[in-house]
């Protein structure tokens, strides 16, 4: 092995001399500079010894080490998903047993005690980062990669013409072990989220933070490559080794500028701020820095393998998002048909959304789908979370024989969504019941894999504007559960932020019945952030998520009113502080706490569950659960 890589070395840097054919340099000292080609005995034997010191083939096991790191992190999160499942099987069959905290559940409320918690201010609103237990397992894995990238000696070896530098080829490796890992993160139809139940889009945060490695492994790919010329020969050397036939220098740079260009393009403040030029780029670009990567790694020994198994992953998401998830190309389906819906316009600039699904068509609480509406755009589609359950539900035995109605409540904000609403406000006003269009549907995605209702006895639910939308699905399957007689629990709480009063009207409707047929299950609490200001036709984006904010992280200095609404609730003319609200909340043993709503309210309430481990670890209460929805990703 150490001699095929001594060979491989050899005829890759053969070119690398600059003597004379004619002379003879055989017998040169190794000092003399015409010594710079295997011709010249002495450097053919430092070249041999160089290559047997750091072998040129054991670059490439690090490729694997990175490659069995994040097989081994799936396989731990694939453990975890089978405890969750065999925890739901026997909630299912009898009532989780509550008593005092055992050591388990305080180690398990120590774990999400550090992993809610999240940065709060102004660097952390323009940076975003995740949690705080999301930001310790990337430190674990970047210390990892730090760790095979730097603790190894030599970086160098004492000529370019010995070979690639031992740091430039292990990084260069790493980095491209790396690009299956951060297709398999990104996909909607997600082989990793089959594998563990982490949905697609809470992937998408380590998506994100490992490509940004893989940006630091190609630049620590890169320097080496050229500072290693400008140390035998300055820039005239590195412009030979640069310009010369088939160099790897220069068959790397356009791979490269694609990557920067990805990873720029991906930071959250850019990202949010310009996102259809993002949307519309990123894949394409992608797609270029592969076939780049293809030719700039000359199927160099087992590169091409991490390349090839990129491929595999990307084109068997797509093919079953098309063929399957995507409803208008499903093999279920008849093909570029879309679904019959119904647009409404509702008070506070809010969009209600009915599609007309076909009956087999099932979706589970919290999940999401991608929808386009052609006569509004043929290219964009963006996720909307369903709002009503399927008649299809699994649990209940609940079946529907004819086509079901899929609501969702939009807020117009801008781009589709204002769109929206203005081809509802301009449409033919003797149509009373709203605007009549064709709806392509792509999913549904997401969910949670924990059985809520059989899980836990108390559930509160938060809410920030239109993300009541994920809530409503939730109280309607706990409710559906509760009479049927498979859940444990006892008690429902509806915390809803909204800037204006009269946007608790389109949700009145959805909430009474069950409320009415569930008296002292359901309690619910609507804050009005601003219920002075008159109500826009549409609201500005901006305005609306910085009110959404302000309620859901301060406290309130104006005097705080409370009204009771006959079919409702509380109605309070405050914002609330929900580092205060939510322990008052926490009355039961087993709780669980579902949240949606902008960066602010995710983030407080994230403080606040991580705040409420503190009751695990003194007995006062068995599990304490949170999970967050997001408005986008």
């Amino acid at each position: 092995m150490a001699a095929k890589a001594i060979a491989m070395s050899m005829s890759m840097d053969m070119d690398m001399g600059g003597s004379s054919g004619s002379e003879n340099v055989t017998d040169l000292p190794l000092s003399d500079p015409r010594c710079d080609s295997d011709a010249c005995a002495a450097f053919k034997a430092a070249h041999q010894l160089s290559q047997a010191t750091v072998s040129y083939d054991h670059q490439y096991e690090y490729g694997h080490y990175t490659t069995w790191y994040y097989l081994a992190t799936i396989g731990v999160a694939m453990l975890v998903y089978i405890y969750r499942l065999n925890r739901n099987r026997v909630a299912r069959r009898q009532s989780p047993v509550a008593g005092k905290s055992t050591l388990a559940r305080k180690g398990l409320a120590l774990c999400r005690m550090v992993n809610y918690r999240h940065f709060k201010g102004r660097v952390a609103d323009y940076l975003g980062p995740p949690s705080i237990g999301s930001l310790a397992f990337i430190a674990i894995t970047s210390l990892f990669l730090l760790l095979l990238t730097f603790l190894v000696h030599p970086y160098y070896r004492d000529r370019r013409g010995f070979g690639s530098p031992p740091l430039a080829v292990r990084t260069g490796l790493m980095s491209q072990a790396c690009t299956p890992i951060i297709v398999a993160l990104a996909g909607k139809v997600n082989f990793i989220t089959m594998l563990t139940g982490i949905s697609h889009e809470k992937l998408n945060v380590f998506h994100r933070w490992v490509s940004y490695m893989c940006l630091f492994l190609a630049i620590v790919h890169t320097v080496p490559f050229i500072v290693a010329p400008l140390r035998d020969g300055g820039p005239a050397a590195l412009h030979k080794q640069y310009y010369k036939v088939g160099s790897m220098e220069y068959t790397g740079t356009p791979p490269l500028g694609i990557l920067v260009g990805i990873i720029v393009l991906s930071i959250p403040w850019i990202r949010h701020r310009f996102y259809n030029f993002f949307y519309r780029l990123h894949i394409p670009m992608y797609v270029v820095y592969l076939g780049l990567l293809f030719w700039h790694s000359k199927q160099e020994k087992d590169s091409w393998v991490y390349l090839y198994a990129t491929l595999a992953i990307w084109l068997a998401s797509c093919v079953v998002r098309l063929f399957y998830k995507w409803q208008t190309f499903s093999i279920f389906r008849d093909w570029f048909q879309g679904l019959p819906a119904r647009l409404q316009e509702l008070p506070g600039g809010m969009i209600k959304l009915t599609i007309l699904a076909p009956s087999d068509f099932k979706w589970k609480p919290g999940q999401h789908v991608w929808l386009r509406i052609p006569h509004l755009s043929i290219l964009q589609n963006h996720p909307f979370t369903i709002a009503n359950l399927s008649t299809n539900d699994s649990n209940t035995g609940a079946r529907g024989t004819d086509a079901q109605e899929m609501v969702f409540y939009v807020r117009a904000h801008h781009g589709l969504t204002l769109d929206l609403l203005k081809s509802v406000a301009d449409h033919d006003i003797a149509e009373a019941s709203g605007r009549s269009v064709s709806v392509h549907v792509d999913g549904p995605y997401g969910g949670l894999v924990e059985d809520v209702p059989a899980l836990y006895e108390s559930q509160i639910f938060v809410a920030g504007g239109s993300g009541i939308s994920a809530c409503l699905p939730w109280i309607e399957h706990a409710t559906r559960r509760i009479s049927q007689g498979s859940s444990i629990t006892k008690t429902i709480h509806l915390i809803w932020m909204v800037r204006y009063a009269n946007q608790i009207q389109w949700i009145t409707d959805e909430l009474e019945p069950l409320i009415s047929a569930h008296p002292g299950l359901i309690h619910v609490e609507v804050f009005v952030t601003d219920s002075s200001s008159s109500t826009p036709a549409v609201a500005n984006a901006d305005s609306e998520k910085s009110s959404d904010a302000e309620a859901a992280g301060s406290k309130s200095n104006e005097e705080a009113t409370t009204t009771v609404s006959p079919k409702l609730g509380q109605v309070h003319n405050q914002r609330p502080y929900l580092p205060t609200l939510i322990p008052t909340l926490l009355t039961a043993r087993r709780c669980f706490i579902f949240g949606c709503g902008p960066d602010s309210l995710r983030t407080d309430l994230a403080n606040a569950a991580s705040a409420a481990q503190k009751k695990v670890l003194t007995g006062d209460a068995d599990i304490v659960t949170l999970h967050t929805e997001s408005f986008g990703w």
